[in-house]
């Protein structure tokens, strides 16, 4: 999720360095002063917000609104640092009072929508975002997270439509390119998914995951070679990704011919953790799958299969302990 854009922020030390004053001379100031010291104790929570104190941040902030209280740009800061302090129920506070006094505000509606989705409140989220999206499609902060929200609650393909416009007038972004790629390929449009994967790889931005969901959607189109690219990268990127190592086996003792290459990858599935015996008994049901002796062993090692003698329960080993070539 993302939380709305910064603005720019005088030094810390700069602004620090002058709160002593601010708060000897605050209470016997004029009403211009107090406008004054308002914009003063505002600049030091924009100080605290770029560095990421959402505490103080906040505490300056309440300084400034109780010197001024028509400074709606404090509140509005405000109420986005109480929500990355854990603070919802105060930040929401804040926004339905922003709310009362300009209905309809894009920017209000979005903070508010986000510490709603931050207090683990989804549903009134979505509908807080949908209200901002109505009044502006073109909101980055607003469209990227309203997507979000759709694709969790399922609706992957909504999702996709959304981001589809800012993507063509963003079309470098980053965790927009991310997101529209998985809502994408949730929805099953797999070469749209993969096209977007790669020009986020084209960025230099993939992570970790970005490169094992890529591979899954190289694997769904039969580019198997790409897959086993993609899922190299992933775990140079984490090298404790056992999924990916899994995964990785699997193309090699099924599809790639590959026995020596398939039994190292699942040995580094093994040691990064990988547990999952759901899968581990479809690797053994694969019809094709190489060096079948040796993967039953490794997996039983693990207690991921159980097994009969020197065969698994319920699994024909076949002849000379290897499937079908």
């Amino acid at each position: 999720m993302r939380a709305g854009r910064r603005r720019p922020a005088p030094a810390l030390f700069v602004i620090v360095a002058n709160i002593a004053i601010m708060m000897m001379v605050g209470s016997c100031a004029t009403v211009p002063d107090r406008r004054d010291l308002a914009l003063e104790w505002y600049g030091v929570g924009n100080a605290y917000l770029a560095a990421q104190k959402w505490a103080e941040a906040g505490k300056a902030y309440d300084r400034a609104i109780s010197l001024d209280p028509t400074l709606v740009a404090a509140s509005y800061n405000a109420s986005r640092a109480l929500v990355e302090a854990g603070s919802y129920d105060r930040a929401i506070g804040l926004a339905d009072e922003l709310l009362a006094r300009n209905p309809g505000n894009v920017r209000f509606l979005s903070i508010k929508a986000y510490a709603l989705w931050k207090a683990g409140q989804a549903a009134l989220a979505t509908e807080t975002y949908e209200l901002a999206y109505a009044q502006d499609h073109f909101a980055a902060d607003v469209v990227y997270n309203s997507a979000v929200l759709l694709l969790d609650s399922g609706k992957p393909a909504e999702a996709a439509e959304r981001l589809a416009p800012l993507l063509l007038s963003k079309p470098d972004d980053p965790e927009l390119l991310g997101l529209g790629a998985r809502a994408l390929g949730a929805a099953g449009k797999v070469p749209e998914a993969i096209s977007a994967w790669e020009t986020l790889k084209a960025t230099g931005r993939m992570d970790a995951g970005n490169w094992e969901l890529l591979a899954g959607l190289y694997l769904k189109s039969g580019a198997y070679a790409k897959a086993l690219e993609a899922l190299s990268e992933c775990v140079k990127a984490d090298p404790k990704r056992a999924s990916a190592w899994f995964a990785a086996a699997k193309v090699r003792l099924t599809l790639a011919d590959d026995g020596k290459g398939g039994l190292e990858a699942l040995s580094k599935a093994l040691e990064a953790g990988f547990a999952d015996k759901e899968q581990a008994s479809a690797l053994l049901s694969e019809a094709h799958l190489l060096e079948r002796t040796a993967v039953v062993k490794a997996l039983a090692a693990k207690g991921l299969v159980e097994v009969a003698g020197d065969r698994p329960s319920g699994i024909d080993a076949g002849p000379g302990g290897k499937g079908a070539q």
